[in-house]
Parts: structure tokens; C-alpha cells; sequence
């Protein structure tokens, strides 16, 4: 059951208040006394409409916080996203987009109480306007975690033991993002996290020991797979409508940058095969991608894994288990997907990264025939006193010129795709609202970066003549 600090929240702020169809408006003043969360960053009102005017992107406190649907995507709300030879169709015609990913959304949306880093406002405020501004910036879909990672915040405290407060958190999102036509990405588990993650699973097995046992314990795998049967056929408790039966799902992901390293190929294959079909017996309806880099193993020979990432000969990246195009070829899995990250990657400019994709996009086409996704790309705005790396705009948001350059390199090579058919979509590392973060990777709508997104937006929707919003 919720928590007596979760129902100090906002009122409009509790799905099940507003599914009763209790009349819930927001207060201008925010009602800061039934706040849960101390209000560090900056004073609401901030964020929110006053006299004589508004805030940027501010909602509407005449109206219930599930009434602030401001635009849709255009996109059919009711329709599944399918795959069509090395296209994605949504409504019968090619689908392609630019999207986001988001971070901590489930942690945002069930009030998580420290670590989890301090809002503004209470989380689900925050959830319903980067939707919003998303939708009129032409972005269609969002890729984020179907877990929290906040300790003593988990969203499966043990196995088969769920937390509701997250849960309903997960329905909010999943209800908002449908209303607006968006599409979401779930990934089920996380490589680096522990909660909702892969040791997790490890942790939860009397058989399992190390982050490599994931992918070969019976035990593991057995909770894992459980896991997401819970979650395919768990009811919006907003509207009803089951999750595996959910067109506002575009696809799940197996887990985020899965990796064992020092294993065989075969093991991640087989887990990929075995894991996958799983999937898709508890959920037919939905696409499932792997979700990882898309490294090339050892095995693979020469010729593909020098592609892979590695200063000088490095094999880092070819001892982390994964194998691209098998793993891709995997009959269940629906479409491609890489990560790239070149500050992490020591890539020495924009050049590499390119590379990379290409060399992706490249094999792609010509050894899996499957759509392919831009899934993860970002860069780190590692000093914010450098100011050869962020100042200060007139916008009272940042310029960050070197994380522009390999954004902009990112978009013009997967743009290149897409006109060609090859790509279908990107999704860029990651998104906050104003005044959230936003750490080192996170952009922020009065970024220079944003601009950026917004114009790679509306080239990628041009490409199928689809309007930026309706």
C-alpha cells in the first residue's frame, strides 16, 4: 500500500483519486504543506502559472494533473507498432522518429524519498511536462527503465514481492504517454544498477554468486522471466487496460547494456534466445529489443570486432560477451538497437563515433535485414566551470558546444539513414526537465543541445511527412 508520505503528495496527484473522478484541480501556490518532498532547487511557483502570466511549459491549475495534455503526437494511439522487412509501420505506414530516453521516471512518479535526487516539484509535475514539451518538440517516443534503482525504493522488494507505489507510478506514465500518443521503450533490468538490475536477480538466487551467473543460473532467470510476466499482464489501475494489451508500449527491452563478461558468445545467445522467447509467449503483441552497445565478440574474428570500441588495440569491448549481428539475428528479436558513448569510450573526436554507427547501420543492412535504432548516444558535460564546455545562455540554460559537436554528429549520420531507409529512429541520453539535474549527461530544454534535437525532430519527421503535432 502506499505510504502516508506518498499520500501527502499533491491530491491530483494520486491516479486513483483522479480514475474515481474526483474534481482535483491544481493550486497556483501548489498546496506546498501536502507536498512529501522538501522543495530544494528552487521555490514551485518557479515552475508554475502566476499572476499576470506563466512559467515555462507551466501547467494548468484550473485542471486535474491528468487533464494536461496540451498536444499529441498525431501518432494512433491504438495501434501497435510493427516491423515490416528493415521498417518499423505504426497505422500501416513507415514509422520513423527521434525520441528521448529518461531517467529515474518511476522514482519521479511514486514520490521516492532519498537518495533519489530532490524535485522542485512533486515528481509527477515534472513527468507531465516533458511530455508536454515533448510532444511539441516532434519527439514520439521515450525509452526508460521498468524499475526504480533507489535503494529502499525498489520496484520488486523480493521475488514476486511488489511495491504498489511504484507500480501505480508505472500506470501513471504508461496512462499520460498514451494520452498523448507517445510510445515508450521499457527496459526490464539494468547492467550497472544493483537495484531492479542484474546482480539483483543474482542476489535473489541461492545458486547464483557473480554478475556472469545471470545469464546461465536456472534460478535467476527463472525470477527474471517471472518479473516481467508480472508486469505483461499487471492492469492499469487508470484505464483498465492490461499492460501486454497496451498499443502505448512500443517495445520492451531484454535488459539495459547487458554484458558478461569474459563469456563465451554462446552463453549471451543462448540467454538472448531463451529470455526473448519467454517474452513473447507472456506479451505476443509487443516488439522486444536486446538493448545493449552492440559490440562485436572475439569469436567474431578480426574483420568485426576491430570495429568495436578500444584505444590501441584494445579488446575491452570483444570480452563483454556480446555478439552483434547473431545476437540480433535471433529469431524473437524484432529490431536493432546500439549504444554509443564516446566520452566513456576515450574516442578521441566525432570521427569515431560516426564510425561506429555506420559501421552498425552497415551490417545491420546487410546481415539482420531487422529496423534499426539509434538507441543510447550521449556526452558528458564533465566540468561545469570549463568554459570551453558549458556557459551560461541567454535562455538561463547552458551552451555546451563540445557535446553539441557529437550530438550534431549523431544526428546528421543517422539522418543520412533514415533518408536512405537504413535507420529508424534515435534516442538521445537523457532528457531532464528545467531545474531537475542534470549531472553530467543530463540536457535540459533551455540547453543549445535541445535545439539541436528539435531541428533533428522535424527532419525525421519530414522524412514520412508526419506533422511534428496535433
Amino acid at each position: 500500500m502506499p505510504t502516508s508520505r506518498a499520500r501527502r503528495t499533491l491530491a491530483l496527484a494520486s491516479g486513483r483519486a483522479l480514475a474515481a473522478g474526483e474534481d482535483q484541480a491544481l493550486s497556483p501556490r501548489g498546496r506546498e504543506d501536502n507536498i512529501g518532498r522538501v522543495l530544494l532547487d528552487h521555490d514551485a511557483d518557479r515552475f508554475r502559472v502566476v499572476d499576470g502570466g506563466g512559467a515555462h511549459n507551466a501547467l494548468n491549475y484550473d485542471k486535474p494533473l491528468e487533464d494536461q495534455t496540451t498536444a499529441t503526437t498525431c501518432n494512433p494511439r491504438d495501434d501497435f507498432v510493427r516491423t515490416s522487412g528493415g521498417q518499423f509501420t505504426l497505422g500501416g505506414e513507415r514509422f520513423v522518429f527521434a525520441g528521448w530516453n529518461q531517467w529515474e521516471v518511476l522514482e519521479a512518479a511514486s514520490d521516492a524519498p532519498p537518495p533519489f535526487r530532490h524535485l522542485p516539484l512533486p515528481g509527477r509535475e515534472h513527468i507531465v511536462r516533458v511530455m508536454n514539451e515533448a510532444v511539441r518538440a516532434g519527439l514520439k517516443v521515450v525509452r526508460m527503465w521498468a524499475h526504480t534503482i533507489t535503494r529502499g525504493h525498489a520496484a520488486q522488494v523480493s521475488p514476486g514481492v511488489w511495491n504498489e507505489e511504484v507500480l501505480e507510478g508505472m500506470d501513471f506514465v504508461l496512462d499520460q504517454a498514451r494520452r498523448r500518443g507517445l510510445k515508450i521503450i521499457w527496459a526490464l533490468a539494468d547492467n550497472w544498477y544493483p537495484v531492479g538490475g542484474v546482480m539483483q536477480y543474482v542476489e535473489w538466487s541461492a545458486t547464483a554468486s557473480k554478475h556472469q551467473d545471470f545469464f546461465t543460473d536456472e534460478s535467476a532467470m527463472a525470477i527474471f522471466e517471472s518479473t516481467f510476466e508480472t508486469l505483461a499482464n499487471r492492469v492499469n489501475t487508470i484505464n483498465g487496460v492490461a499492460y501486454k494489451d497496451d498499443a502505448t508500449i512500443f517495445a520492451w527491452n531484454l535488459a539495459n547494456e547487458a554484458r558478461c563478461q569474459g563469456c563465451d558468445a554462446e552463453v549471451m545467445q543462448s540467454w538472448i534466445e531463451r529470455v526473448c522467447a519467454k517474452f513473447k509467449t507472456a506479451d505476443p503483441n509487443h516488439l522486444v529489443g536486446i538493448g545493449y552497445e552492440g559490440f562485436y565478440h572475439e569469436s567474431s574474428g578480426r574483420r568485426k570486432f576491430r570495429t568495436n570500441p578500444g584505444k590501441g588495440g584494445s579488446r575491452w569491448a570483444a570480452r563483454e560477451g556480446q555478439d552483434f549481428v547473431r545476437n540480433a539475428r535471433a529469431t524473437c528479436v524484432d529490431y536493432v538497437g546500439v549504444h554509443v558513448w564516446p566520452d566513456n569510450w576515450n574516442y578521441d573526436g566525432v570521427d569515431n563515433q560516426v564510425a561506429y554507427i555506420e559501421s552498425r547501420v552497415r551490417d545491420a543492412v546487410r546481415d539482420i535485414g531487422k529496423p534499426f535504432v539509434l538507441e543510447e548516444f550521449g556526452y558528458s558535460v564533465t566540468d561545469p566551470d570549463d568554459a570551453s564546455q558549458v556557459v551560461a545562455n541567454e535562455e538561463g540554460g547552458r551552451k555546451t558546444p563540445v557535446r553539441d559537436a557529437y550530438f550534431a554528429s549523431a544526428f546528421d549520420a543517422s539522418l543520412e539513414a533514415a533518408r536512405a531507409g537504413t535507420l529508424s529512429g534515435t534516442l538521445f541520453w537523457h532528457w531532464y526537465d528545467r531545474g531537475v539535474g542534470p549531472g553530467k549527461y543530463g540536457v535540459r530544454s533551455d540547453d543549445s543541445t535541445f535545439e539541436l534535437i528539435v531541428e533533428h525532430a522535424e527532419a525525421m519527421n519530414a522524412i514520412t511527412g508526419a506533422p511534428r503535432s496535433c
